[in-house]
């Protein structure tokens, strides 16, 4: 957790563990990680800043952690008053996704991986940093442009979610490009504020998005952070029953 400047994911903390210790225990050595790792949270050294997500207590004290996401919907906030406040709501969507995607257990990938997400770097919380060679090298480059992506957790992962996040600009070049991937498996979500639901529904109606409309869905902000929310109070009072 030094080494990552004060915070560190699940994640960060399995793929780096060797280097700190060779070789690793016998049996679920990632299970004793986690157990320690609970254990010291609940002695205040470290505090969950994410889903998965850590920090170290006096690393909080020179951030803005306090005021993000995870903390302001374990403290009860809703979801609309915590958007109306948030600094960049694209990065924080990607962000909220990101941990969502990880938190079910999918493997995660954004080409942002140097934008924020409450002191986060994006590419530190994604379980993959480079797009799998799953198909045709043309696919593979497009999967790649998308905002988020989420992967099955397999031998040979296969985008299952596909999302791109629109804040303002036109949704038909993100229709477009989840278009090309339409011989894949995978369902593409395009996330906007509430008020563009129907500006979405009308592209459907449009060629070549209506032959294919039943693979795209909306999902609005208020949608994504609320259910971030609902996940992140699920992940304390989970985890008060278990280990508190």
């Amino acid at each position: 957790m030094d080494a990552n400047g004060g915070t560190a994911s699940l994640e960060q903390l399995y793929q780096q563990a060797p280097q700190y210790r060779s070789p690793l225990p016998a049996g679920d050595w990632q299970k004793t990680l986690r157990g320690v790792l609970y254990r010291e949270v609940r002695k205040g050294r470290y505090v969950k800043v994410g889903l998965g997500v850590y920090a170290r207590q006096d690393h909080l004290q020179k951030s803005s952690y306090q005021q993000s996401a995870y903390a302001q919907a374990v403290s009860g906030v809703s979801p609309p008053d915590y958007l109306r406040q948030v600094g960049n709501v694209h990065s924080a969507i990607e962000g909220m996704l990101i941990e969502i995607g990880n938190y079910l257990g999918y493997l995660t990938y954004t080409p942002d991986q140097n934008r924020l997400f409450d002191g986060k770097r994006l590419g530190d919380l994604c379980r993959l940093q480079k797009v799998p060679e799953f198909t045709y090298q043309e696919l593979v480059d497009t999967v790649s442009r998308c905002d988020v992506i989420w992967f099955s957790h397999s031998h040979r992962p296969f985008p299952k979610f596909v999302y791109e996040v629109e804040a303002t600009t036109n949704f038909v070049n993100s229709m477009h490009k989840m278009y090309q991937l339409r011989d894949i498996d995978a369902r593409f979500v395009l996330v906007a504020p509430e008020e563009r639901r129907n500006e979405f529904t009308r592209h459907l109606t449009n060629e070549p998005f209506a032959e294919c409309k039943s693979r795209y869905a909306f999902r609005s902000f208020e949608q994504v952070t609320e259910f971030y929310f609902i996940c992140a109070r699920y992940h304390e009072l989970h985890d008060a029953f278990l280990n508190g």
